[in-house]
């Protein structure tokens, strides 16, 4: 296919003097035969954005130069063709697309914060991979009809936003509470993803689902039905309009280790070995809002998972604390991580957890020394 084009070249000479400027103008009529429409190809076509990521380069898309041909070489200009890309929905058709001028350049590298916003403006919809396509537009001349390139098509998952809470809860008849949508038993998230929730510790043989709040069976992550070596897909509920997915399965009585990532929707179970880890009489919090001064704060033992503990108490002022086994500081765990944070896993004398003052439901495993301060 080829296109034929007319460019006016104007040459300006200006001189100057001390009294006045004057000008010629010259015009050279230019023929310009356009080769094959480019060919497009992108450094990857699967992608999962990561907001830790944001600065750093996500794909680069390229394309051969359109080969010109100048009738008079003297007077060729590569400038003369703008590349342009078009991103759409595979369902779009390109009748709506997201463009972006490239100029005169022939790639373009997109980070993972950019391509996140493009994707929002397509609607895009967040922590779940769906599939856009990509092409390039070619235009040589004010006056003639783009030329398009092949189209690649992508699975891309955008960012999820930061989730703004710091717990999510498992309820089924593997759990302390059965299906009592109102006493979940409390998962953990990490400092190093915050997309990410652990529990490490006991279950009955039976079935889990995994509720954001208590009380409320939306918005909810159960099973999809797909399993790839030992890793479950995720179902998501997000209102109670949608359908109920199916639930998780505990194959028998014992200690585990689940993981649910909310990012990549993707749920793993497996036997945790418990056997030597030491089963503590009474664990509770220490700190500055009792001058550090024994006895503990006692917490409550869970009867279902005795390496499980729960507090309730109000934080009169801002304070300093750790998690300690009430007869010595033998066994404490302070933050592990950033103190500042209401989450996270405590390491064996490590700096101490600090906490706005307010009243929280305290939450600790001491298998993992992982820990939560809910505000209530």
């Amino acid at each position: 296919m080829y296109m034929k084009t007319y460019i006016n070249k104007v040459f300006i000479l200006t001189l100057c003097s001390l009294a006045f400027w004057s000008c010629e103008k010259d015009e050279d009529r230019v023929t310009v035969r356009a080769g094959e429409t480019p060919t497009i190809t992108a450094s990857t076509t699967s992608l999962v954005l990561e907001e830790e990521q944001a600065e750093e380069a996500a794909v680069t898309f390229s394309w051969d130069p359109l080969e010109l041909t100048w009738s008079n070489p003297e007077l060729r200009n590569n400038e003369a063709v703008d590349y342009v890309l078009q991103f759409d929905m595979e369902e779009g058709n390109f009748e709506n697309p997201e463009v972006v001028s490239q100029g005169s350049e022939l790639e373009a590298t997109y980070t993972h914060e950019e391509l996140n916003a493009l994707l929002g403006r397509l609607e895009l919809e967040p922590g779940q991979p769906g599939n856009i396509v990509v092409r390039l537009r070619t235009v040589l001349g004010e006056n003639l009809q783009p030329a398009y390139s092949n189209t690649i098509t992508m699975t891309v998952t955008p960012w999820l936003e930061r989730p703004d809470f710091a717990t999510i809860y498992m309820v089924g008849d593997a759990t302390a509470n059965d299906w009592d949508a109102t006493r979940g038993m409390p998962m953990f998230r990490t400092q190093s993803d915050p997309f990410l929730f652990i529990y490490i510790g006991y279950l009955d043989a039976g079935a889990l689902k995994i509720l954001q709040n208590p009380g409320e069976w939306a918005p909810q992550w159960g099973s999809d039905g797909v399993e790839e070596n030992g890793i479950y897909g995720v179902a998501f509920r997000a209102t109670e309009d949608d359908p109920d997915p199916a639930s998780f399965e505990v194959p028998a009585d014992g200690y585990y280790s689940v993981v649910l990532d909310i990012r990549r929707m993707t749920f793993a179970i497996e036997p945790f070995d418990a056997t030597g880890d030491e089963t503590y009489a009474s664990i509770g919090i220490i700190g500055a809002f009792n001058e550090w001064t024994d006895p503990v704060v006692a917490m409550t033992q869970s009867s279902f998972n005795p390496h499980l503990w729960d507090l309730e108490y109000t934080f009169d002022e801002d304070t300093q604390l750790k998690f300690r086994i009430a007869e010595n500081w033998d066994v404490n765990w302070g933050s592990g991580g950033d103190p500042e944070e209401i989450y996270g896993r405590g390491a064996q004398g490590s700096d101490n957890i600090l906490l706005d003052a307010g009243s929280y439901r305290i939450r600790f495993n001491d298998l993992t020394g992982d820990y939560l301060f809910i505000p209530m």
